[in-house]
C-alpha cells in the first residue's frame, strides 16, 4: 500500500469544513508534499448524498481511496476514526488549518 494522503476538501482547494467523509473531493499528496490527483467524492456534499454515520461509511471512503494511509480532515467521527485505524491500518489527522499543503508538510515533517 501506498503512503498517499488524502485531504478533504471543498471546491476552492481549502480542507473542507465538515465531516471528512462528506468533503466534495480529495486531494492526494505524495511523499513529497505534491499533490498529485483531486478526486470527486461520489458519497461528498453536492453530490446527492445525505450524510449517514452508519457502519459502512469508512469503508465507503477507504473504496475511493484505496492507496492512502492518511486522511486529513477537520472533522470525523469517533467510531470512524477507530475503524479506519483498527480495522484498516488508515492514520486519521484533524485540524484546523484550511491550507492542505501546510498540513501536508506538517505530517510529513514529523
Amino acid at each position: 500500500m501506498s503512503k498517499y494522503i488524502a485531504v478533504g476538501v471543498n471546491k476552492l482547494g481549502k480542507i473542507w469544513h465538515g465531516h471528512f467523509g462528506i468533503s466534495p473531493y480529495f486531494q492526494i499528496y505524495n511523499q513529497n508534499s505534491e499533490m498529485i490527483e483531486k478526486r470527486i467524492n461520489p458519497h461528498g456534499a453536492g453530490q446527492g448524498h445525505k450524510h449517514d454515520h452508519g457502519n459502512d461509511q469508512p469503508f465507503l471512503i477507504k473504496e475511493i481511496l484505496h492507496d492512502c494511509k492518511i486522511f486529513v480532515g477537520k472533522k470525523m467521527g469517533e467510531e470512524s476514526k477507530l475503524k479506519l485505524v483498527q480495522k484498516l491500518g488508515i492514520e486519521t489527522v484533524l485540524t484546523e488549518n484550511t491550507e492542505p499543503q501546510e498540513v501536508v508538510k506538517e505530517i510529513l515533517d514529523k
